[in-house]
Parts: C-alpha cells; structure tokens; sequence
C-alpha cells in the first residue's frame, strides 16, 4: 500500500533530471502516472520519444503504472492532451508537477531574444498551460488535488549568466503565490513551490 494509491499524476519533463526522479516516487507510492517530455536537448532543440518511454518502461519494470506523452509543454493543444491522456486512461487527474524547462545560459550582455523568449516560454507559458487544463479538470471533478511549480534558487536569488532563466523561476514562484491566494481555500486545490538548487 503506498501513499498514493488510486491516485493520478501528470508530471512535466519528465523523462530526465528531477522530473523523472518525481514520476519514479510518485510510481511507487501508488500513484498512475502521465510521463510527459518532448525528448530534446537540455537547450530545447531536438524532440524523440525515447525518454519518456524510458521512464515508462522502468515505473512498469517495478509493477507501476504510466503512460507517455510527448508534446511540448508550450503548445496549447500538447497542455489538453496531457490532460485527455489522464482521463483517458486514468479517469481521473489529482497531481500536476510542473517540471519541464531548457536553459539557454549566457551573460545579459550577449544574451539574444530568442534565448530570452525560448527559456521564458517553456518554464513560465508551459506551467501555465498545465495547470490552466488540469486546474479546469479538478474543478470539475470537485475532489481538489495538487499542483505544484519548480522555481529555482536562481529566480529567488540570482545567478549569473541565467538572467532569462531566473526570470522564469521567479516568474513561476509568483504565479503560484497568485493563483493559490486567490482559489486555494474556495477549491481545495493545494499549489506548492519546488525549489531546484
């Protein structure tokens, strides 16, 4: 019996680094979980659906249960379908961990808009979309659940060379303040804050 039994988790990014480590544990307390990552690089280039069928694999390997999917987080439409994956064959959604990110590094100085834009879209946009379907998901399904932001110590802090991906980090800590000031005792929907160090 784990902590987590009869329970659903969608989990952003992943198929590596702390979102796999996130889908791994929430497998093995029992949760059915949605392993999404599109499968690039570490700078966002690239898509392949070997990593999250990796991660997949190894949750089944240990008697879990998972299932992938492969869209970018910064699509719309990718966002819904994590969610219709969920139901589909779950039923049911009651975890979001908002995990998925790139870095683009380079001082402010030599950074370019499209590493400014890229970094702020897929940490910031891509945890919005998230959670705006599975926010809209749990409501109707009236039972609450978890939603949760990975900031980093960069965002709360400052660390050189990562100006856009501060930025985001920070963004993400305060949209998660917003969003569950202003509906986590009307809905019961608990919105936590991650720290990356």
């Amino acid at each position: 019996m784990g902590k987590l039994d009869g329970k659903v988790a969608i989990v952003t990014g992943a198929g590596g680094g702390l979102g796999k480590e996130h889908a791994l544990l929430l497998a093995k307390e029992g949760a059915s979980v949605v392993v999404n990552d599109l499968g690039g690089a570490r700078d966002g280039t690239g898509s392949g659906t070997s990593m999250a069928d990796g991660v997949v694999e190894e949750i089944k390997a240990a008697g879990g249960s998972a299932v992938a999917t492969y869209g970018s987080v910064t699509d719309d439409d990718a966002a819904a379908g994590m969610v219709k994956t969920a139901l589909d064959n779950f039923g049911r959604i009651d975890i979001l961990i908002n995990t998925a990110g790139i870095l683009r590094d380079r001082s402010f100085k030599n950074m370019t808009d499209a590493e400014w834009d890229a970094v702020i879209e897929v940490h910031l946009r891509g945890a919005y979309l998230a959670t705006k379907h599975v926010w809209a998901q749990m409501l109707e399904l009236g039972e609450g659940g978890r939603i949760i932001m990975t900031s980093s110590t960069s965002g709360l802090i400052g660390n050189f060379g990562q100006t856009n991906y501060g930025a985001a980090k920070a963004g993400l800590a305060g949209f998660m303040r917003a969003v569950s000031y202003t509906h986590l005792r009307a809905h019961e929907t608990v919105l936590a804050l991650v720290c990356r160090l």
